[in-house]
Protein backbone atom coordinates (compact mmCIF):
# COMPACT_ATOMS: atom_id res chain seq x y z
CA UNK A 1 0.00 0.00 0.00
CA UNK A 2 1.33 3.66 -1.24
CA UNK A 3 2.30 5.86 1.85
CA UNK A 4 1.97 9.29 1.66
CA UNK A 5 3.14 12.52 3.94
CA UNK A 6 2.64 16.19 3.63
CA UNK A 7 4.05 18.23 5.51
CA UNK A 8 4.27 22.30 5.54
CA UNK A 9 7.68 24.51 7.63
CA UNK A 10 6.03 27.45 10.06
CA UNK A 11 6.07 30.40 8.49
CA UNK A 12 5.78 29.19 4.78
CA UNK A 13 2.24 28.89 3.08
CA UNK A 14 4.07 25.79 1.40
CA UNK A 15 3.16 22.12 1.06
CA UNK A 16 5.03 19.30 0.33
CA UNK A 17 3.72 15.68 -0.95
CA UNK A 18 5.88 13.21 0.23
CA UNK A 19 5.91 10.10 -1.76
CA UNK A 20 7.79 7.11 0.95
CA UNK A 21 7.43 4.58 -2.17
CA UNK A 22 9.24 6.52 -4.45
CA UNK A 23 11.27 8.25 -1.92
CA UNK A 24 10.31 11.63 -3.40
CA UNK A 25 9.27 15.18 -2.59
CA UNK A 26 7.20 17.29 -4.67
CA UNK A 27 5.18 20.73 -4.33
CA UNK A 28 1.46 20.16 -3.24
CA UNK A 29 -0.38 22.77 -4.89
CA UNK A 30 -3.91 23.85 -6.10
CA UNK A 31 -2.51 23.60 -9.86
CA UNK A 32 -1.57 19.74 -9.72
CA UNK A 33 -4.70 18.09 -9.13
CA UNK A 34 -8.15 19.60 -9.09
CA UNK A 35 -8.77 17.27 -5.67
CA UNK A 36 -5.95 18.64 -4.03
CA UNK A 37 -7.75 22.20 -3.58
CA UNK A 38 -10.09 20.85 -1.52
CA UNK A 39 -7.29 19.22 0.88
CA UNK A 40 -5.51 22.08 0.56
CA UNK A 41 -8.23 24.57 1.95
CA UNK A 42 -8.80 22.22 5.16
CA UNK A 43 -5.01 22.02 5.61
CA UNK A 44 -4.44 25.70 5.66
CA UNK A 45 -7.50 26.63 7.67
CA UNK A 46 -5.81 24.07 10.31
CA UNK A 47 -2.51 25.73 10.14
CA UNK A 48 -4.25 29.47 10.68
CA UNK A 49 -5.67 27.81 13.94
CA UNK A 50 -2.47 26.73 15.10
CA UNK A 51 -3.22 22.78 14.42
CA UNK A 52 -0.18 20.24 14.33
CA UNK A 53 -1.92 17.17 12.58
CA UNK A 54 0.71 14.25 13.35
CA UNK A 55 -1.61 11.06 12.60
CA UNK A 56 0.82 8.08 11.55
CA UNK A 57 3.66 10.13 12.37
CA UNK A 58 5.96 8.88 15.89
CA UNK A 59 8.86 11.77 15.09
CA UNK A 60 9.16 14.43 13.06
CA UNK A 61 12.81 16.82 13.07
CA UNK A 62 12.91 19.63 11.13
CA UNK A 63 16.32 21.20 10.46
CA UNK A 64 18.77 22.78 8.46
CA UNK A 65 21.16 20.05 8.42
CA UNK A 66 22.21 16.39 8.77
CA UNK A 67 24.88 16.95 11.38
CA UNK A 68 22.16 19.28 13.39
CA UNK A 69 20.31 15.95 13.87
CA UNK A 70 23.18 14.19 14.79
CA UNK A 71 24.20 16.92 17.33
CA UNK A 72 20.54 16.80 18.92
CA UNK A 73 20.16 13.12 19.24
CA UNK A 74 21.96 12.87 22.25
CA UNK A 75 19.84 15.86 24.00
CA UNK A 76 17.22 14.78 26.64
CA UNK A 77 15.73 17.72 27.29
CA UNK A 78 14.94 19.44 23.41
CA UNK A 79 13.47 22.13 25.23
CA UNK A 80 16.09 22.88 27.23
CA UNK A 81 18.53 22.79 24.39
CA UNK A 82 17.17 25.47 22.46
CA UNK A 83 19.48 28.20 22.26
Amino acid sequence: MAKYFIIGETGSDELWLIDVDKRSAEPLTQASNAANADIIQIINKARKNGIATTKGVTIAIATNSRSDIQAQMFSEDPVGSKK
